[in-house]
């Protein structure tokens, strides 16, 4: 294990962030089983120590801002030492129901909102959370430009944003960074605007880069999921695509026991080599789980293991 640079500049802001950083859905305790505040906030502490200063939240990350509540408790006091990321344009009903909005009225409520939960002035980076297929991208483009322009948030960003969504909304706001689904098993996302934010310098904040575990490795071929897990909504967890994702998992956990990683670590420092990508987003809900994953900000992989889990990654999406 060699070390590499932790922190990266994101896109061409002033913002040098750890190259792994924490997503707070899971803390949010929407989809995640047995979260409780207590385990939280000695997650998000252990993050901390553990060299991350990135945290990722969302309006819409708890059905009443839970994350944002235990990000003001984890850090009261401690505002200058990290960099705060949120994104605006969705959140929960009475019943629970997730909405997508993207009007402008909305995205501007809702970030003064954020402000007043996590008690600060303002956040480092102010994304758009999705295209609202009801909204023009540039309207909700020029909503993140006017909340930028208050000083709410010092640089703008967006998310889950196609090609063609990412120009036309950085012509009316200028993004420094773009926040992409991308793992080993699903790169498709990433790879279509990859080219558009190399030329415009726009750094790539990417999640789901343990595809909500999966790719931790930690997960047994005949794991027995809990009925109430949402993640067996989601096709990787099914059938002949848990089957093959399984036999892939199989290398990189021989891999990774050659040498002397966690499948985890292996997966992330991947994630952190390719071009283009500045930040791995990594969730957790327990304390060992951010540590564990914190260390791949050091683990340089040499160009003979990254040539030889391209191989058998290209294989496995084939």
């Amino acid at each position: 294990m060699e070390n590499a640079n932790p922190l990266r500049q994101l896109g061409k802001s002033d913002l040098w962030i750890s190259s792994v950083g924490f997503g707070c859905w899971p803390i949010a305790g929407v989809s995640s089983l047995e979260v409780t505040d207590d385990w939280s906030l000695k997650t998000l502490h252990a993050a901390f120590d553990a060299g991350i200063n990135f945290f990722d939240t969302a309006y819409s990350y708890g059905y009443s801002g839970e994350a944002d509540s235990l990000l003001k408790s984890a850090f009261s006091g401690r505002r200058e030492q990290i960099v705060l990321a949120s994104k605006v344009g969705s959140h929960y009903d009475s019943e629970r129901r997730r909405i997508v909005d993207g009007q402008p009225a909305t995205l501007l409520e809702q970030a003064a909102a954020t402000l007043q939960r996590l008690s600060i002035e303002h956040l480092d980076l102010i994304y758009l959370h999705q295209p609202d297929p009801e909204v023009s991208i540039e309207e909700s483009a020029g909503a993140i430009a006017e909340i930028v322009r208050r000083g709410w948030a010092r640089y703008a960003a967006v998310s889950n944003v196609n090609a063609d969504q990412l120009r036309r909304f950085h012509e009316v706001c200028p993004v420094i960074a773009v926040q992409p689904p991308y793992n080993m098993l699903q790169q498709s996302d990433w790879l279509a605007i990859r080219d558009y934010c190399h030329q415009q310098s726009i750094g790539a904040v990417c999640y789901w880069v343990l595809m909500k575990g999966l790719l931790t490795g930690n997960l047994p071929r005949n794991h027995q999921f809990d009925p109430r897990d949402r993640r067996l909504t989601y096709e990787i967890y099914q059938g002949e695509h848990w089957e093959r994702s399984q036999n892939f998992l199989d290398l990189l956990r021989a891999l990774a026991a050659e040498i002397e990683c966690t499948v985890s670590q292996l997966v992330i420092a991947w994630t952190l080599a390719q071009e283009g990508v500045t930040v791995a987003l990594c969730g957790a809900k327990r304390p060992d789980q951010i540590k564990e994953t914190a260390v791949a900000m050091h683990l340089h992989l040499s160009p003979a293991v990254l040539q030889q889990l391209d191989r058998w990654i290209l294989a496995a999406n084939s």
